[in-house]
């Protein structure tokens, strides 16, 4: 018998699902037995998608699709994690959304966990990281931090507001305000690049930008507090 520890809330639009340690959440295209489906029209869905599921004492986001991706997205975390076909994500806070990207659009899924879940985690669950290099190695300053934080604000919103491209050197002096100018956003945004090629990690070319923003988001440097905090700042 699960107690509350070991029990998770699934929310699906309107309706609340669990999960404990003897049965998954399993969801898929269409509702059968032991599957809660999406959409039965949304042949972008696969027949059993994934699963939120207990095992040794953590719970896991299972994607088991044998070929579509599912998107996690931490609410103050590093934007979209991508979890590929026949994957599982270890989940270290109490708070996670699932991405499933059908043909009409995209489904998602809110997994909340009891208030205490992670504590004992040895993972810290603020940020995660990739296993590349970490935003400890490259400091940056705060003026650093804003730039990257306005220009790169579409990929730290929570769905359905993220837009994965980086803003103009112009709109994100006006998202900082009257002491910014565009070319002060080129300026703070090289020297972030340079920082990192001091550490031989090099972004350059057309994409650079794009790239810049997916280590950065990707590494857990920047995330949705950042853009609260500059929020804040500026009024």
């Amino acid at each position: 018998m699960a107690d509350g520890k070991d029990i998770a809330s699934i929310l699906v639009g309107d309706e609340v699902f669990t999960a404990c340690a003897d049965v998954p959440f399993v969801f898929g295209r269409v509702d059968a037995d032991g599957v809660v489906g999406l959409d039965a029209n949304d042949m972008g869905v696969s027949a059993v998608a994934g699963s939120v599921e207990l095992a040794w004492d953590v719970w896991w986001v299972v994607n088991q699709s044998a070929k579509r991706p599912l998107f996690l997205e931490h609410p103050a975390g590093p934007g979209h994690v991508r979890l590929a076909p026949g994957h599982r994500h270890a989940v270290m806070t109490t708070r996670i959304n699932v991405l499933v990207p059908g043909a009409i659009f995209t489904h998602l899924l809110e997994v909340v966990l009891p208030s205490g879940y992670g504590s004992t985690l040895a993972a810290p669950p603020a940020r995660l990281t990739t296993g590349t290099l970490a935003g400890g190695e490259v400091a940056l300053s705060r003026r650093e931090r804003d730039a990257l934080v306005a220009l790169f604000e579409g990929y730290l919103m929570p769905f359905p507001r993220r837009f994965e491209h980086p803003c103009t050197y112009a709109e994100a002096a006006a998202v900082l305000g009257a002491d910014w100018t565009p070319d002060g956003v080129r300026k703070a945004t090289e020297r972030v690049k340079t920082k990192f090629a001091k550490a031989g990690v090099y972004f350059e070319g057309a994409r650079a930008n794009d790239e810049l923003a997916a280590h950065l988001v990707g590494t857990g440097v920047l995330s949705g507090d950042d853009v609260a905090s500059l929020r804040d700042r500026s009024g």
